[in-house]
């Protein structure tokens, strides 16, 4: 989980975007969720599945993904088929699940500095 705090909300036809702030981070959700409640300022604990995280060993130029975490692999679960990359971006620590013909093509390694990309519809409030 993120800790963040909110920093923006944008509301039309029952969308809301919310950017959030966090250590050295600054993070966009996309919801359909009646969340009327959340103010500008108010902290939340963010959240996303590890099979939405998908990652880049160098940043991602004109693509549609709002949130950019740069992150250093700290473990690898290697698998047959998928991998689980334990990745550590300042105080908080995330898992990337690809798959291992992706880790392999990446040449990934521990310690590797690269960029994980988690789509704006993918986060979501604990």
């Amino acid at each position: 989980m993120i800790k963040a705090k909110i920093s923006a909300i944008e509301q039309n036809d029952g969308v809301s975007v919310f950017e959030f702030s966090a250590e050295n981070l600054s993070l966009k959700m996309l919801s359909l969720e009646n969340l009327q409640n959340l103010r500008i300022g108010d902290e939340v604990r963010l959240g996303f599945k590890s099979s939405d995280v998908f990652v880049a060993t160098s940043p991602l130029l004109n693509c549609s993904v709002s949130n950019e975490i740069k992150a250093e692999i700290s473990n690898i679960q290697k698998g047959k088929i998928t991998s689980s990359l334990h990745l550590n971006a300042g105080e908080f620590e995330f898992e990337s699940i690809i798959s291992t013909a992706s880790l392999k093509r990446l040449n990934l390694a521990l310690g590797d500095q690269i960029y994980a990309y988690v789509k704006a519809t993918s986060l979501y409030i604990a």
